[in-house]
């Protein structure tokens, strides 16, 4: 994939990415039903994959041109793991709770992910 093509992709997930962080799910009532709670757990997954994007664009614009294409292919194999490794973690559930585990799960290991991002970022002193 060329640069353009990758600076468009990303340019239109971080635009994504922060219109998710700006509305919070209309419908989430930690207190209500299953499908309130499945909206709850999107909008959270939402919201930590709109800081993850925002911490992944800044990330990649510190590198080098050199440093860019081994870091997006770091991200784009984290990415293609990522479900997967949540379908087989949350295999013995059923039903809605299934659901709100593998959300659940994405939520966690896009945290974990959004925690080591954050660590690679130079500091402001």
């Amino acid at each position: 994939m060329n640069t353009c093509r990758l600076s468009a992709l990303l340019a239109l997930l971080l635009s994504t990415a922060a219109l998710a962080a700006e509305q919070p799910p209309a419908d989430c009532d930690r207190q209500g039903s299953e499908a309130q709670l499945a909206a709850c757990a999107a909008g959270d997954l939402a919201l930590a994959e709109a800081r993850l994007a925002d911490v992944y664009g800044r990330r990649l614009a510190a590198l080098s041109a050199a440093q860019r294409p081994a870091f997006e292919q770091l991200q784009q194999l984290w990415q293609s793991d990522r479900a997967p490794r949540c379908a087989d973690a949350t295999r013995g559930f059923q039903g809605a709770m299934q659901q709100l585990q593998y959300l659940s799960c994405l939520k966690s290991v896009t945290l974990l992910r959004l925690d080591d991002l954050q660590r690679q970022l130079p500091r402001r002193d």
